[in-house]
């Protein structure tokens, strides 16, 4: 759950009896860590956002491994690991078995299932083709099972004569984050091969190659200098890439085959500059799918249903077809079976024949040394070796790697510090309080009442109101929701209030009206999650169609703002303390509990992991539908309290009242550092959110200004703050 730190993640990961009591959640992650290795350089408040790929799955097998399983189901966990961590990890494994626990093991990388398990059982389309004691089989046998056939070679035959072609690409001096004076060159027709255990700068190379991250030096293609400072330049000059990690950077999962194939090749299907053609797009899908083999039941399957080879094969054809000049692969067949890779390996080889030269980055040695032409070894930075011809082997390349450094880099990419504080949780309430004391001072100096008892009161009674649905658009957001009925439901509480707190109602009586207008406030939240999560309609469609049908209730039962609330309750209401309003007080309370459950308790982290990413909280115990009715309820309820002060500033049962609170709200939260997609805020920053809407609308007012300035000054606001907060996530994110 990349908005959540390490440690989150790992709690989430295990019931409460796993951590002691007596030892803080920092210390119980640092002895997790620490078991498996002594120098990894994870810390337990680091964000998984801010992790590379090799950290981030190591955090997770030790999640795995920290709920004590008796059954473990392993997808693929060698992926990212480098050789001393996959040792590390089978070392695990072994331990976990000789105490009873049953360990299922998937992988396509043949040689580690050999090597860890006792029985082997091999799927080929869905069905079992047999189950057989591990030591009792051979690779071949495996491999012949898995693709259905005898195979007699797993690698096309190279190319030759490759020093007679000419040199389509040329690299001088190439130097970015994690490498430095690179050169190189590649022929047409040339597959080469980088090498070198992970870290040491190849995939950042081909990345900076592609345009995708800054560096200096100089490119030539076909004998042209070229510039790849950005991808949009590379890719229009004829350098295509294909991603390592397929699921985050290479397809685009709610989208369908025909979708992905097309979007890389969008002059290829367009009609002039604007127009996609449906004959166009359908006929290049059909082809990629037959030239490619493609396994999908049509063109239209969204492609996050497929295989992985498959899915593999849907972005090559993509890049490939788009008449490269120069292509570059990271990782061409990771999570791709035998069968899929072997025609993986045959298309790459068919498109180098065509004279278009390759660039590929494997953490296979067998792969870079059955595959490619010629061989680069990478270590800190810097080409180490070059292997050429029959020297092109896998012990070559491996002894290569590891005679090259000794010590392998762990080091995290990232941003600066300054970039990681302004990502952080403290960054939107640290700039807030900033801004909201600069601007008050400014205020202040230009007009002394604004500092008066009560302007105090009045402005700090209207931060009340809008801080408590602030509170609930919170939490709903916390999760990925969003709620615009919360004004309507203010404005219905204000209206049923209005026939029940009156000059002469009994105690009865108002206590029923109080439980009415919570018991509706509830109703209305469970209305929300039904219609969100059983029936699925979009958050924003479902609270829509809520806050039409909560307004025309209002207006039903108040057609216009009537029903005088009682002098009694709203004194009651209105009590302060010096300049302190009671309601902010309470306000201020509750955001500083709220806040501290947030990040403290089970129930918050739980909350902030399903807004992060919603499938790997349910992995990690965390229930949808409990978590999405919780908030759904306790943001309406959240509306109904601020009804309350709401109550005695109003006076009656206006039915439009808490209209304006709907976008008043959203952004308060959003200016305090929440995200629209979920996983992150602060109910603190939702307080200091409401508190500077508030008093921008109220200094516009003591400076004299055009009410006009309150909706620039908002609409700013809301803009820098968006803007601050994603750019810090985006320069915080491991590459």
């Amino acid at each position: 759950m990349p908005d959540l730190t390490v440690a989150e993640n790992l709690l989430l990961g295990v019931t409460p009896d796993r951590v002691r009591p007596d030892v803080s959640l920092s210390s119980w992650t640092t002895e997790l860590l620490e078991s498996w290795r002594t120098d990894l350089k994870i810390a337990p408040n680091d964000r998984v956002a801010e992790l590379n790929s090799e950290q981030r799955f190591i955090v997770e097998i030790l999640r795995a491994l920290a709920a004590e399983p008796k059954v473990l189901v392993l997808d693929e966990p060698t992926e990212h690991l480098g050789p001393d961590d996959v040792s590390r990890l089978f070392a695990r494994i072994r331990s976990l078995t000789a105490a009873g626990c049953a360990v299922i093991y998937i992988s396509h990388r043949i040689h580690e299932v050999l090597s860890i398990a006792d029985r082997v059982t091999v799927l080929r389309d869905g069905q079992s083709q047999g189950t057989h004691d591990a030591h009792k089989l051979t690779e071949q046998q495996i491999v012949e099972a898995i693709v259905g056939r005898e195979l007699n070679r797993e690698f096309p035959r190279k190319a030759s004569h490759l020093e007679h072609s000419e040199i389509a690409l040329q690299v001088y001096g190439y130097h970015g984050k994690g490498f430095t004076n690179i050169g190189m060159a590649v022929r047409r027709g040339e597959i080469v091969g980088l090498a070198g255990i992970d870290g040491n700068g190849q995939r950042e190379f081909i990345r900076a190659l592609a345009g995708l991250s800054r560096a200096g030096g100089s490119v030539f293609i076909n004998g042209r200098p070229v510039d790849t400072a950005l991808f949009g330049c590379a890719a229009k000059i004829g350098i295509r890439y294909v991603p390592g990690d397929r699921h985050r950077d290479g397809i685009f999962g709610e989208l369908s085959v025909r979708e992905n194939v097309s979007i890389r090749r969008l002059s290829d299907v367009s009609i002039g500059r604007l127009l996609v053609s449906n004959g166009l797009d359908t006929n290049l899908a059909r082809r990629a799918v037959d030239d490619f083999s493609v396994k999908t039941p049509s063109i239209e399957t969204p492609i996050r249903l497929l295989s992985g080879g498959n899915q593999q094969k849907v972005v090559l054809s993509s890049v490939l077809g788009s008449s490269p000049a120069v292509v570059l692969i990271d990782e061409p067949t990771q999570g791709v079976d035998v069968g899929a890779r072997m025609e993986i390996y045959k298309t790459l080889r068919a498109t180098a024949a065509d004279g278009i030269p390759m660039i590929v980055v494997s953490s296979d040695a067998a792969e870079i040394a059955g595959l490619c032409d010629r061989v680069l070894i990478f270590s800190r930075g810097h080409i180490v070796r070059e292997l050429n011809g029959e020297d092109v082997t896998e012990h070559n390349i491996t002894s290569s790697m590891l005679t090259s450094t000794s010590i392998r880099h762990h080091a995290k990419v990232g941003a600066s510090e300054l970039w990681k504080w302004a990502a952080g949780n403290w960054a939107p309430i640290a700039i807030l309080c900033t801004v909201i004391a600069l601007l008050g001072t400014y205020a202040a100096i230009n007009n002394p009442f604004y500092l008066s008892e009560r302007n105090m009161i009045g402005m700090l009674s209207l931060v009340a109101t809008l801080s408590f649905v602030a509170f609930g658009q919170q939490l709903l957001m916390l999760v990925g929701g969003i709620d615009l009925s919360v004004g309507p439901l203010m404005g219905l509480m204000l209206v049923i209030q209005s026939f029940y707190l009156v000059d002469g109602a009994s105690m009865e009586h108002q206590i029923l009206g109080w439980l009415i207008s919570f018991v509706v406030a509830a109703g209305v939240g469970l209305t929300n999650w039904l219609l969100v999560v059983p029936m699925r309609l979009h958050p924003m469609v479902a609270t829509l169609a809520t806050f039409m049908i909560l307004q025309a209730s209002a207006l039903i039962l108040r057609p216009v703002a009537g029903g005088l609330i009682s002098e009694g309750v709203t004194e009651l209401i209105m009590t302060t303390w010096g300049a302190v309003p009671i309601g902010i007080a309470l306000a201020a309370a509750m955001a500083v509990g709220l806040e501290i459950s947030l990040f403290r308790s089970r129930w918050g982290v739980s909350l902030r992991g399903f807004g992060s990413r919603p499938e790997a909280a349910r992995l990690a115990g965390v229930q949808p539908g409990k978590t999405l009715l919780f908030a759904y309820i306790g943001c309406s309820i959240f509306a109904a309290i601020a009804a309350i002060p709401m109550l005695a500033q109003v006076g009656s049962g206006d039915p439009t009242a808490g209209v304006g609170y709907t976008l008043a709200s959203i952004a308060a939260v959003v200016i305090g550092g929440a995200s629209l997609s979920g996983g992150r805020g602060s109910f603190l920053g939702a307080l200091l959110g409401a508190l500077l809407i508030t008093q921008v609308n109220v200094v516009t007012t003591f400076l004299n200004l055009d009410d006009a300035w309150q909706s620039y000054l908002l609409g700013m606001m809301i803009l820098a703050s968006v803007a601050l907060y994603s750019k810090s996530r985006q320069m915080a994110v491991a590459v």
